[in-house]
């Protein structure tokens, strides 16, 4: 009798459920509940961090993920698997045996002497619709060359204390890549989760005076003083760093607990045409749409968060400052 070829039938990789825990635990404020065990249930609404593969604390073993909350010096360290028997390295038992960790997987553990949650495989295959398309892209640019990115956002800070980080980092980076920081918070995470490598970027570095001075005003047509513009495009979309000076060179340099973090979130960029203005320009409000002005004040006002825009709204508003470029020299 010949010997019988078969196909693999797990088709999808550990990583797969590593991105649906992060995404979901992060974002879902209704399921994230779900993917903690009980003892944590009265600390999800105060979830801080979610740090991959974090190494620095434990001995001998790298977690899956490393969970931190507001007020709680504690790391609780997360162990993900396909099915619970997996679960049966020492090093990860004693792990989460020491650090009040747990188990997340599709199934109940045989013996349940750690705190373990159950997936929801009927959440994680919506999540898997939802998400199969940048999912796809994603994979296979990491493996050959396709298109990149095609979205276009813009980032808008206010005030000299962003100019002064933006100018710190472009100092500290030389002719390299450059890189920026995004703030810890929801609005900020739900954007930069669909950041792509090879999407374009346009920083606007403003001030707003009398009745925009503690928040811009969306359906304002009064024009925006520019000081400087960066028109950008994204090579490493997503990352965080807790380590090394570029960890606290948005924090003024303060080593602050983990737990603490303000500016974790990380990208890299490449800058491809930037201006900058001695005396400042004049943005037209006017001549921009209702949904590009509203993005813009979106943006200032939870503090520079990236916010998608049109391609229309794009070539528009790069125009404005193209054209505020030549006139004003």
């Amino acid at each position: 009798m010949s010997k019988r070829k078969t196909i693999n039938r797990n088709a999808f990789n550990e990583k797969l459920i590593h991105r649906y825990f992060f995404e979901r635990i992060y974002l879902e404020k209704d399921i994230r509940k779900n993917l903690v065990p009980s003892f944590l249930k009265s600390k999800i609404s105060k979830l801080n961090l979610v740090v991959p593969e974090h190494t620095q604390i434990y001995t001998n073993y790298r977690a899956d993920f490393t969970l931190y909350f507001k007020n709680d010096n504690n790391p609780y360290p997360v162990e993900i698997k396909w099915k619970s028997s997996e679960f049966n390295k020492q090093n990860q038992i004693n792990a989460l045996t020491n650090h009040k960790g747990f188990l997340a997987s599709f199934d109940k553990p045989a013996s349940q002497t750690l705190p373990y949650i159950i997936i929801d495989p009927i959440d994680f295959q919506n999540w898997l619709i939802e998400r199969i398309e940048t999912l796809w892209e994603e994979s296979l640019s990491t493996k050959v060359a396709t298109k990149t990115g095609s979205k276009t956002w813009v980032v808008t800070l206010r005030g000299d204390a962003a100019r002064d980080n933006f100018n710190k980092m472009k100092q500290s980076c030389g002719k390299s890549t450059n890189f920026w920081a995004f703030k810890n918070e929801l609005k900020a995470m739900r954007n930069i989760l669909y950041l792509e490598k090879g999407d374009e970027m346009i920083f606007l570095f403003i001030k707003t005076s009398g009745n925009e001075r503690s928040g811009m005003i969306p359906a304002s047509n009064v024009d925006i003083d520019l000081y400087e513009a960066y028109f950008a495009k994204i090579e490493d979309p997503y990352y965080m760093v807790l380590d090394g000076p570029q960890s606290t060179i948005f924090e003024k340099n303060q080593v602050k607990p983990i737990q603490e973090r303000i500016w974790p979130h990380f990208f890299d960029f490449k800058i491809t045409e930037d201006f900058i203005f001695n005396i400042p320009v004049k943005l037209s409000r006017k001549k921009m749409s209702k949904d590009l002005k509203a993005k813009i004040a979106d943006s200032s006002n939870h503090g520079g968060v990236l916010m998608e825009i049109s391609k229309v709204d794009s070539s528009n508003l790069k125009g404005q400052i193209r054209f505020q470029n030549k006139t004003s020299t």
